[in-house]
């Protein structure tokens, strides 16, 4: 039997896990809000989620950079694999409170770091004689229907009928994912990295930073995305009340509005490739930034389920046009040995903001009325894109950027 490609069990293995994380992603807010319907309350499991990210994000990469990544993501998936089989329980016996999902959101979030972090740092190691942009548009293709197409939709769907049983299919998802990245261990063994031992986390984790700053279009990117995320965690921790209350929606149509992103997800998959060998990496991320920003804020000012459909479509696009270049661009200037320790120091800077702006999103909805999250991050959004963007783009095109270490290096140095 013809073995599947490596970037082929890569991809499936993350298609896999993302299915659970899309479905998690509408039944979490869903059984926040049939906990509690305090706006605050229900931004708070979207911080907790992210939380792990300020307080472990600096030592992450280090900890990613000294071990086995594939058997790391493995073991990862087991952890949340054993936690939403508890989570399940308590929702069968109706034991769910509001702390517990406080709780297991923390939990599950420092799991998603680690195996996001190991991925990233993975990806450029197995496919590192590929485009990194037609590889990273696979993996963002696959992240898409998972996240913000089927599993949303299944996941509003599944939490109709019974809401232990979106979670039950999110803790087979992961069962799954374990089983084909053992079998990527068992195909790779040649060229993993020899895990590093010993030493201190905190001066390895420092060793990414410097690199991280003195490096003037990692450095201006990574604070560009952290205005954005920062502006898209106040936008969508209270979009499940924004749906529900002003627009009335049941749970199932919740789900199905999700994947409006989902879809315009992966129509930034399919053509980013395209758009970047038109405009560039700097121009295509600068105007998916600017499609990103004016969606955002036009959602929150109006009530037509179709319209914010359609701009949910065009964020969905824009992000993940966002997303393939930029992290294509980090990853074409970072050694691989210090592949996971830059990831690590960049999503710290860039996803650290998710929690403060989530927990600002609940009270400006509290204060104001559920549209004004939305209306302030994405004039924020269009904020950053004119300062920290287009210095991006000035960094750019003055570096003429080039890749630290050459393709053939890298299959050198893992063989």
């Amino acid at each position: 039997m013809r073995k599947a490609p490596l970037a082929t069990l890569l991809w499936t293995s993350a298609a896999t896990s993302s299915i659970g994380d899309g479905i998690r992603v509408s039944a979490f807010p869903l059984l926040a809000v049939a906990v509690t319907r305090d706006p605050v309350a229900v931004t708070g499991v979207t911080a907790a989620q992210k939380v792990p990210q300020l307080l472990f994000g600096m030592h992450v990469g280090a900890f990613v950079d000294r071990a086995d990544r594939i058997s790391l993501v493995r073991n990862v998936q087991l952890v949340r694999l054993l936690l939403v089989v508890g989570l399940v329980a308590l929702v069968a016996t109706d034991s769910i409170t509001l702390w517990a999902l406080y709780v297991l959101s923390v939990v599950l979030g420092i799991a998603e770091l680690l195996a996001d972090t190991a991925l990233q740092a993975l990806t450029p190691e197995i496919v590192a004689d590929q485009g990194l942009e037609h590889v990273n548009s696979r993996l963002s293709g696959a992240q898409s229907i998972g996240e913000d197409f089927a599993g949303p939709a299944l996941g509003g769907v599944l939490f109709g009928v019974g809401r232990w049983l979106p979670f039950t299919f999110d803790a087979a998802t992961f069962a799954v994912s374990a089983a084909l990245f053992e079998r990527l261990r068992a195909r790779l063994p040649e060229r993993r990295p020899a895990p590093r031992t010993g030493g201190s986390l905190t001066r390895e984790a420092v060793e990414g930073f410097h690199f991280l700053v003195r490096q003037p279009v990692l450095r201006s990117m990574a604070l560009w995305v952290a205005v954005i995320n920062g502006s898209v965690g106040a936008a969508t921790a209270t979009f499940v009340l924004y749906a529900t209350d002003t627009l009335d929606v049941s749970a199932t149509v919740y789900g199905v509005l999700l994947t409006g992103t989902g879809v315009g997800a992966l129509l930034g998959a399919v053509v980013s490739s395209r758009v970047v060998r038109l405009a560039g990496r700097a121009g295509t991320m600068f105007g998916a930034s600017v499609l990103a920003g004016a969606a955002t804020l036009a959602i929150g000012v109006t009530h037509s389920f179709w319209l914010i459909y359609a701009l949910q479509l065009l964020t969905g696009l824009a992000g993940v046009s966002f997303s393939i270049v930029a992290r294509s661009l980090r990853q074409s200037v970072t050694p691989i040995e210090l592949m996971g320790r830059v990831t690590g120091m960049y999503r710290l800077i860039g996803f650290g903001t998710v929690p403060a702006g989530a927990i600002a999103g609940g009270f400006l909805a509290r204060q104001f009325t559920l549209g004004t999250p939305f209306v302030v991050a994405g004039a924020a959004i269009l904020a950053g894109t004119l300062t920290f963007g287009a210095n991006t783009v000035r960094e750019h095109r003055r570096a003429g950027t080039r890749p630290t270490t050459s393709p053939d290096d890298r299959a050198r140095t893992h063989r």
